[in-house]
C-alpha cells in the first residue's frame, strides 16, 4: 500500500512536528490530517495501524491521534506498539462511542486526551501545538515552562 503523505512547505519545528492520524474511517483521517496540514503540521492520515507503525519507524513523531478501532487492529494495540517505539509519545484517542468503559481504559493506558466524535478541530490543533512545542523544548534540552 502506498503511504499517503501530507507535508507543509514551511517546517517551523523541523522533524518534531510529525503527527500520525489513524482512523478506521479514511475520510475522517484525511479530513483531520488536511486540517493539521493547513495549520503547518506534517500529518499522515491512515486507516491502518500497520501503516501508522511504519510512519513512526521512519519519522520521529510529536503526536499520534488514534481511533479506538482501526481497519487492522484495535487502537489500544496501536497505542502500545507506538509506545514501544517511543515510550514518551503523546497519544490522543478518538471514538464515536460515548461509553465510559472505553474512556476509562484509554486513560488507564495513558492517553493524554480522549476525544469523542465529532470533535472540535480547533481544540485538537491547540493541543497539538502545545504538545509539539513541549516535545521540541524537551528534545532541545530547553526546560519546560
Amino acid at each position: 500500500m502506498k503511504m499517503r503523505m501530507m507535508l507543509t512547505d514551511q517546517d517551523e519545528l523541523s522533524d518534531r512536528r510529525w503527527i500520525v492520524v489513524a482512523d478506521a474511517d479514511q475520510d475522517a483521517a484525511n479530513l483531520l490530517a488536511g486540517y493539521l496540514l493547513h495549520q503547518r503540521f506534517r500529518a499522515y492520515p491512515t486507516g491502518r495501524g500497520s501503516e501508522a507503525l511504519r510512519v513512526a519507524q521512519v519519522h520521529p513523531l510529536s503526536l499520534a491521534v488514534i481511533d479506538v478501532q482501526l481497519a487492522d487492529m484495535a487502537g489500544r494495540e496501536l497505542f502500545q506498539r507506538l509506545r514501544a517505539i517511543d515510550p514518551a509519545l503523546p497519544v490522543i484517542m478518538t471514538t464515536a462511542d460515548f461509553g465510559t468503559a472505553i474512556e476509562m481504559e484509554a486513560r488507564r493506558l495513558g492517553v493524554i486526551q480522549y476525544v469523542q466524535k465529532p470533535f472540535d478541530f480547533r481544540r485538537l490543533e491547540l493541543v497539538a501545538r502545545r504538545i509539539c512545542a513541549m516535545r521540541l523544548r524537551l528534545g532541545a534540552g530547553v526546560p519546560e515552562e
